[in-house]
């Protein structure tokens, strides 16, 4: 599959965008800092304007968004989205400003001069209307100054009462806690017991009297009677007890007369639930011609690989769920516990074999794009380890097999078709597997060993074996593609390798 067809789904989006009117500005995001082009459309809510600035943000999951091949669904994340609404805010703000109406002052009218006032200014300043004036405003500035001193003096007293309110409840529990309390243990503890009301001889006696001692005492104390008693002897009473021994006798009596108490059970630990390992198969090393008909699979190239070990199936919803239940893990798996784990990243993959490492104290790690490809082909140098053309009942894919299995969201469960000769599932079809070596568009300067070919600051990584979702050229041996190991898809899973 050539470099354009592998990326169209991507471009999709961008190609759908054009067609409609668009506008663009800058928002700088409130949580990373970035300053991006944000895609202003009638016809959608507003999103990225290009691919490169959401594969950047790293708030963004991605969506499936249909039946088809899948697309890129160019959204923001939440920060951006945040800004961008912070500034249109800032926007009506600014807008309706001009438009609020002046706080209304009503005018102030020049007081009116009474007309002797204005015929005789001298005599109306002299005379008692003046007088009479100043007056009433002395009275209405001493009448409001003593309205004021009563309101402050009110005040003050509401606060004096609440004060004095508090302090009395205050007192009061301090009262109950510190006095009454202690005299009623007091009055309890020189309380004497009423005495009876009437006590017979014999029951004082009895309440006197030691209590008797334990039928195994009587037996294990008394002496052993003769067996004829001398004639004008007196028998002793049955009631005898003989004295009461030193503490050391009694105990080993009562030892000796009870069985032995058998030693009590101590209630097993409950076994630990066992460890949900992924099943892993033995490779042996050798070499192969590595490569295919595609541009990206050339040129043909000559590899030598180590044995190692590598899953009999994709990684499990239930074995994702261990590491999950451990916090080693996102929340992500959804389905049967038979199913492959999908919509995980690369960096989630890493988080899975760390807790495994962990958890086994084995290393494990995700397979080389050699040793894959070297584990698919079986030994066989054909398109697909069973021959040059798809076969019913041997892939997951996409019109592979007529039952509609692509048009389901989850992939089949695993080991629903036949293991290649290396008896490993699913290593074309089922789900797209996480490799360890970044992206190279081809194989030109390749390593030869078998070993990971990694970029520096490369985020791009090597997707194998198709999907469930796509065609059966996807589902070849030599079949490449690639993802941003930071996003999740819904159509990726991975597998896990190690070395001996």
């Amino acid at each position: 599959m050539s470099e354009s067809s592998a990326l169209q789904w991507l471009r999709a989006p961008k190609l759908a965008e054009d067609t409609l009117p668009m506008d663009s500005r800058e928002v700088t995001c409130r949580r990373c800092g970035r300053t991006v082009q944000v895609s202003l459309s009638p016809m959608r809510p507003p999103s990225f304007l290009r691919v490169e600035d959401q594969v950047e943000c790293p708030e963004v999951q991605e969506r499936w968004t249909g039946k088809g091949e899948g697309s890129l669904l160019l959204m923001m994340c939440g920060a951006l989205e945040g800004s961008l609404d912070a500034e249109w805010e800032a926007e009506e703000a600014d807008a309706a400003a001009p438009h609020e109406p002046m706080p209304a002052v009503p005018p102030t009218r020049p007081r009116a001069i009474p007309e002797p006032a204005a015929a005789f200014p001298d005599r109306w300043h002299d005379g008692h209307d003046h007088d009479g004036h100043d007056e009433d405003d002395q009275e209405e500035v001493v009448s409001t100054g003593w309205l004021r001193s009563v309101l402050a003096r009110s005040a003050a007293f509401r606060k004096g009462v609440i004060r004095a309110v508090v302090g009395v409840m205050i007192l009061g529990i301090v009262f109950l806690v510190g006095v009454l309390l202690p005299l009623r243990e007091i009055k309890l503890l020189i309380q004497s017991p009423p005495a009876p009301t009437s006590v017979s001889n014999a029951q004082r006696e009895a309440l006197s009297a030691p209590p008797p001692p334990s039928p195994r005492r009587i037996l294990s104390e008394a002496p052993i009677a003769p067996l004829a008693t001398p004639l004008g002897a007196r028998a002793p009473s049955s009631s005898f007890v003989a004295p009461r021994q030193a503490a050391a006798p009694e105990v080993a009596a009562v030892a000796s007369s009870e069985p032995a108490a058998a030693p009590r059970a101590v209630p097993s630990p409950e076994p630990e639930p066992k460890l949900r390992l992924p099943e892993m198969m033995t490779i042996a090393g050798g070499s192969f011609a590595m490569g295919g008909d595609d541009d990206s699979e050339q040129p043909v190239h000559q590899v030598s690989v180590r044995p190692f070990s590598l899953g009999k199936n994709p990684v499990t919803v239930g074995e994702w769920k261990q590491c999950v239940a451990a916090a080693g893990c996102p929340d992500i798996a959804s389905g049967a516990d038979d199913r492959p784990v999908i919509n995980v990243s690369y960096d989630d993959t890493q988080a899975y074999l760390a807790w495994l490492s962990k958890a086994t104290g084995k290393t494990f790690r995700l397979p080389t794009e050699a040793e894959w490809e070297y584990a698919a082909r079986g030994g066989q140098r054909t398109r697909y380890w069973w021959g040059d053309r798809m076969r019913p009942g041997m892939a997951s894919c996409k019109g592979c097999n007529g039952n509609g299995d692509a048009d389901q969201d989850q992939p089949p469960k695993v080991g629903s078709v036949q293991a290649n000769p290396f008896g490993l599932f699913d290593m074309g079809g089922g789900v797209g597997q996480w490799i360890a070596d970044n992206w190279h568009k081809n194989y030109k300067g390749a390593p030869t060993d078998g070993s990971v070919w990694l970029e520096e600051g490369s985020y791009a990584r090597v997707i194998r074996s198709g999907s469930w979702k796509n065609g059966a050229a996807d589902a070849r041996a030599g079949s490449r593609d690639h993802y941003d190991g930071r996003i999740r898809h819904p159509t990726l899973g991975f597998r896990v390798a190690s070395s001996p």
